[in-house]
Protein backbone atom coordinates (compact mmCIF):
# COMPACT_ATOMS: atom_id res chain seq x y z
CA UNK A 1 0.00 0.00 0.00
CA UNK A 2 3.09 2.60 0.10
CA UNK A 3 3.34 2.87 -3.59
CA UNK A 4 -0.23 4.22 -3.11
CA UNK A 5 -0.46 6.32 0.24
CA UNK A 6 2.07 8.98 1.59
CA UNK A 7 1.45 10.08 4.63
CA UNK A 8 1.12 14.09 5.03
CA UNK A 9 0.26 16.81 8.26
CA UNK A 10 -2.87 18.45 8.49
CA UNK A 11 -4.38 21.03 11.04
CA UNK A 12 -7.38 19.67 11.68
CA UNK A 13 -10.57 21.96 12.83
CA UNK A 14 -13.26 20.04 14.77
CA UNK A 15 -15.93 23.59 15.43
CA UNK A 16 -18.59 20.67 17.18
CA UNK A 17 -15.93 20.17 19.40
CA UNK A 18 -14.07 23.69 19.62
CA UNK A 19 -10.79 21.55 18.84
CA UNK A 20 -7.95 22.72 16.40
CA UNK A 21 -4.97 20.46 15.87
CA UNK A 22 -1.71 19.32 13.91
CA UNK A 23 -2.13 15.44 13.31
CA UNK A 24 -1.09 12.92 10.35
CA UNK A 25 -2.89 12.37 7.47
CA UNK A 26 -2.60 9.09 5.19
CA UNK A 27 -3.53 10.12 1.16
CA UNK A 28 -3.70 8.52 -1.87
CA UNK A 29 -0.69 9.12 -4.59
CA UNK A 30 -1.42 10.63 -7.91
CA UNK A 31 1.52 10.54 -10.56
CA UNK A 32 1.38 11.27 -14.92
CA UNK A 33 1.88 7.63 -16.71
CA UNK A 34 3.37 7.87 -19.91
CA UNK A 35 2.14 5.58 -22.30
CA UNK A 36 4.04 4.84 -25.54
CA UNK A 37 3.35 2.07 -28.68
CA UNK A 38 5.69 1.27 -30.91
CA UNK A 39 8.18 4.27 -30.29
CA UNK A 40 5.16 6.52 -30.74
CA UNK A 41 3.95 8.36 -27.17
CA UNK A 42 -0.27 8.34 -26.67
CA UNK A 43 -1.06 9.72 -23.43
CA UNK A 44 -0.08 10.54 -19.98
CA UNK A 45 -3.10 9.68 -17.62
CA UNK A 46 -3.22 10.54 -14.09
CA UNK A 47 -3.27 7.82 -11.85
CA UNK A 48 -1.93 5.61 -8.77
CA UNK A 49 1.33 4.50 -9.59
CA UNK A 50 0.89 0.69 -9.18
CA UNK A 51 -0.33 -2.08 -12.28
CA UNK A 52 1.02 0.16 -14.51
CA UNK A 53 1.32 -2.67 -16.95
CA UNK A 54 -2.43 -3.33 -16.45
CA UNK A 55 -3.01 0.09 -16.75
CA UNK A 56 -1.31 0.53 -20.50
CA UNK A 57 -2.62 -2.59 -21.46
CA UNK A 58 -6.10 -2.02 -20.54
CA UNK A 59 -6.32 1.46 -21.73
CA UNK A 60 -5.28 -0.24 -25.12
CA UNK A 61 -8.60 -2.65 -24.69
CA UNK A 62 -10.90 -0.14 -23.69
CA UNK A 63 -9.88 2.78 -26.68
CA UNK A 64 -10.39 0.16 -29.08
CA UNK A 65 -6.55 0.26 -30.26
CA UNK A 66 -5.94 -2.82 -29.38
CA UNK A 67 -8.30 -6.32 -29.80
CA UNK A 68 -6.87 -8.94 -27.97
CA UNK A 69 -3.61 -8.61 -25.81
CA UNK A 70 -2.31 -11.22 -28.36
CA UNK A 71 -1.38 -7.83 -30.81
CA UNK A 72 1.21 -7.26 -27.91
CA UNK A 73 4.76 -8.61 -28.70
CA UNK A 74 6.13 -6.72 -25.66
CA UNK A 75 5.83 -4.48 -22.52
CA UNK A 76 8.38 -2.99 -20.99
CA UNK A 77 7.84 -0.97 -17.49
CA UNK A 78 10.29 1.65 -16.58
CA UNK A 79 9.14 4.01 -14.14
CA UNK A 80 6.67 6.15 -14.81
CA UNK A 81 6.80 5.28 -18.36
CA UNK A 82 4.85 2.11 -20.19
CA UNK A 83 6.57 1.23 -23.73
CA UNK A 84 4.44 -1.19 -25.66
CA UNK A 85 5.37 -3.32 -28.99
CA UNK A 86 2.33 -4.25 -30.98
CA UNK A 87 3.08 -6.90 -33.93
CA UNK A 88 0.27 -5.90 -35.84
CA UNK A 89 -0.33 -2.51 -37.68
CA UNK A 90 -3.08 0.13 -35.57
CA UNK A 91 -2.34 3.14 -36.65
CA UNK A 92 -5.75 3.29 -37.93
CA UNK A 93 -7.25 2.27 -34.99
CA UNK A 94 -4.58 5.04 -32.98
CA UNK A 95 -6.47 7.87 -35.80
CA UNK A 96 -9.60 6.69 -34.96
CA UNK A 97 -9.24 7.35 -31.17
CA UNK A 98 -7.61 10.21 -31.91
CA UNK A 99 -10.28 11.65 -33.37
CA UNK A 100 -12.67 10.56 -30.91
CA UNK A 101 -14.67 8.56 -33.99
CA UNK A 102 -16.44 6.04 -32.16
CA UNK A 103 -16.96 2.78 -34.37
CA UNK A 104 -20.45 1.22 -33.95
CA UNK A 105 -19.95 -1.15 -31.43
CA UNK A 106 -22.95 -3.90 -30.30
CA UNK A 107 -22.36 -6.03 -27.23
CA UNK A 108 -24.49 -9.11 -28.70
CA UNK A 109 -23.69 -11.16 -25.31
CA UNK A 110 -27.07 -12.65 -23.93
CA UNK A 111 -25.39 -13.73 -20.28
CA UNK A 112 -28.03 -12.61 -17.88
CA UNK A 113 -27.39 -12.49 -13.82
CA UNK A 114 -29.35 -12.44 -10.77
CA UNK A 115 -29.82 -9.46 -9.19
CA UNK A 116 -28.78 -10.80 -5.90
CA UNK A 117 -25.49 -11.70 -7.62
CA UNK A 118 -24.75 -7.80 -9.11
CA UNK A 119 -25.48 -6.79 -5.13
CA UNK A 120 -22.82 -9.39 -4.08
CA UNK A 121 -20.13 -8.20 -6.18
CA UNK A 122 -20.89 -4.69 -4.94
CA UNK A 123 -20.50 -5.96 -1.97
CA UNK A 124 -17.10 -7.77 -2.77
CA UNK A 125 -15.85 -4.93 -4.46
CA UNK A 126 -16.56 -2.44 -0.95
CA UNK A 127 -14.63 -5.17 0.96
CA UNK A 128 -11.94 -5.35 -0.88
CA UNK A 129 -11.62 -1.03 -1.43
CA UNK A 130 -8.31 -1.00 1.45
CA UNK A 131 -7.01 2.17 -0.11
CA UNK A 132 -10.23 3.71 -0.36
CA UNK A 133 -10.80 2.95 3.95
CA UNK A 134 -7.73 4.60 4.36
CA UNK A 135 -7.86 7.25 2.17
CA UNK A 136 -11.49 8.11 1.51
CA UNK A 137 -9.43 9.17 -2.19
CA UNK A 138 -9.37 6.63 -4.72
CA UNK A 139 -11.92 4.40 -7.33
CA UNK A 140 -12.48 0.82 -7.28
CA UNK A 141 -13.15 -1.78 -10.16
CA UNK A 142 -13.73 -5.47 -10.38
CA UNK A 143 -14.79 -7.76 -13.28
CA UNK A 144 -16.24 -10.93 -12.32
CA UNK A 145 -16.80 -13.74 -15.12
CA UNK A 146 -19.39 -16.09 -14.81
CA UNK A 147 -19.81 -14.93 -11.21
CA UNK A 148 -16.00 -15.46 -10.03
CA UNK A 149 -13.49 -12.67 -9.53
CA UNK A 150 -10.93 -12.20 -12.00
CA UNK A 151 -9.74 -8.53 -12.01
CA UNK A 152 -9.77 -5.64 -9.24
CA UNK A 153 -7.98 -2.39 -9.11
CA UNK A 154 -7.66 0.71 -6.97
CA UNK A 155 -6.74 3.99 -7.96
CA UNK A 156 -7.47 7.56 -8.00
CA UNK A 157 -9.16 7.95 -11.54
CA UNK A 158 -12.22 6.05 -11.94
CA UNK A 159 -11.32 5.95 -15.60
CA UNK A 160 -8.02 4.42 -14.97
CA UNK A 161 -9.28 2.06 -12.19
CA UNK A 162 -11.73 0.46 -14.92
CA UNK A 163 -8.97 -0.31 -17.49
CA UNK A 164 -6.57 -1.35 -14.96
CA UNK A 165 -9.63 -4.11 -14.41
CA UNK A 166 -10.10 -4.79 -17.87
CA UNK A 167 -5.94 -5.27 -18.16
CA UNK A 168 -5.96 -7.58 -15.23
CA UNK A 169 -8.68 -9.62 -16.84
CA UNK A 170 -7.68 -9.48 -20.15
CA UNK A 171 -4.08 -10.61 -19.31
CA UNK A 172 -6.21 -13.78 -17.27
CA UNK A 173 -8.21 -14.64 -20.27
CA UNK A 174 -11.31 -13.92 -19.06
CA UNK A 175 -14.37 -14.08 -21.09
CA UNK A 176 -15.88 -10.57 -21.21
CA UNK A 177 -18.92 -11.90 -23.13
CA UNK A 178 -19.95 -13.84 -19.65
CA UNK A 179 -18.86 -10.60 -17.61
CA UNK A 180 -19.70 -7.97 -15.26
CA UNK A 181 -17.95 -4.83 -14.37
CA UNK A 182 -18.45 -3.21 -11.40
CA UNK A 183 -17.30 0.13 -10.14
CA UNK A 184 -17.54 3.08 -7.94
CA UNK A 185 -17.58 5.92 -10.46
CA UNK A 186 -20.58 7.71 -12.50
CA UNK A 187 -21.13 6.33 -15.44
CA UNK A 188 -21.00 8.68 -18.28
CA UNK A 189 -20.40 7.64 -21.72
CA UNK A 190 -16.40 7.37 -22.35
CA UNK A 191 -16.79 4.98 -19.11
CA UNK A 192 -19.67 2.83 -20.69
CA UNK A 193 -17.76 2.81 -24.13
CA UNK A 194 -14.69 0.69 -22.05
CA UNK A 195 -17.00 -1.75 -21.33
CA UNK A 196 -18.35 -1.62 -25.31
CA UNK A 197 -15.03 -1.81 -26.52
CA UNK A 198 -13.95 -5.47 -25.07
CA UNK A 199 -17.52 -6.35 -25.26
CA UNK A 200 -19.14 -6.54 -21.42
CA UNK A 201 -22.67 -6.75 -21.29
CA UNK A 202 -23.09 -5.42 -17.65
CA UNK A 203 -22.24 -2.81 -16.14
CA UNK A 204 -23.02 -1.81 -12.75
CA UNK A 205 -21.99 1.26 -10.23
CA UNK A 206 -22.19 2.26 -6.62
CA UNK A 207 -22.40 5.48 -7.93
CA UNK A 208 -24.97 7.33 -10.74
CA UNK A 209 -25.38 7.41 -14.39
CA UNK A 210 -24.71 10.44 -16.74
CA UNK A 211 -27.30 11.02 -19.72
CA UNK A 212 -24.53 10.28 -22.24
CA UNK A 213 -23.81 6.71 -20.17
CA UNK A 214 -27.47 5.68 -20.78
CA UNK A 215 -27.54 6.66 -24.23
CA UNK A 216 -24.15 4.71 -25.11
CA UNK A 217 -25.75 2.01 -23.23
CA UNK A 218 -28.88 1.55 -25.27
CA UNK A 219 -26.90 2.54 -28.35
CA UNK A 220 -24.40 -0.41 -27.82
CA UNK A 221 -26.82 -3.11 -25.89
CA UNK A 222 -25.30 -2.82 -22.46
CA UNK A 223 -27.13 -3.09 -19.35
CA UNK A 224 -26.42 -0.50 -17.61
CA UNK A 225 -27.19 -0.53 -14.04
CA UNK A 226 -26.28 2.34 -11.04
CA UNK A 227 -27.21 3.02 -7.48
CA UNK A 228 -26.44 -0.15 -6.44
CA UNK A 229 -26.56 -0.26 -2.63
CA UNK A 230 -27.85 -2.55 0.18
CA UNK A 231 -30.85 -4.26 -1.75
CA UNK A 232 -31.55 -1.64 -4.38
CA UNK A 233 -30.52 -0.90 -7.60
CA UNK A 234 -31.78 1.28 -10.94
CA UNK A 235 -31.06 -0.31 -14.24
CA UNK A 236 -30.79 1.73 -16.85
CA UNK A 237 -30.86 0.20 -20.72
CA UNK A 238 -31.61 -3.35 -21.75
CA UNK A 239 -33.05 -4.72 -18.67
CA UNK A 240 -33.98 -8.30 -19.72
CA UNK A 241 -29.91 -9.54 -18.58
CA UNK A 242 -31.22 -9.21 -15.21
CA UNK A 243 -33.43 -11.59 -13.25
CA UNK A 244 -35.53 -10.82 -10.62
CA UNK A 245 -36.46 -12.89 -8.27
CA UNK A 246 -38.92 -12.06 -4.83
CA UNK A 247 -38.36 -13.91 -1.59
CA UNK A 248 -40.80 -14.24 1.19
CA UNK A 249 -39.77 -12.85 4.33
Amino acid sequence: MNLLTVNVKALRINLRKKLIEEVEETIARETSIKIYVNDNHLVTLLASPSQLKELAIGWLLSQGIIKSVDEISEVKVEEDTVKIKCASKIETRIKLARASKIPKLIVKSKYKVKAEEILRSVDMLNRLSKVFKVTGGTHSAAIFEDGKLVAFAEDVSRHSTVDKAIGIAALRKADFSKSILVSSGRQPAGMVLKAAHVGIPIVASIAAPLDSGVEVAKKTGITLIGFVRRQRMNIYSNPERVEVEFKDD
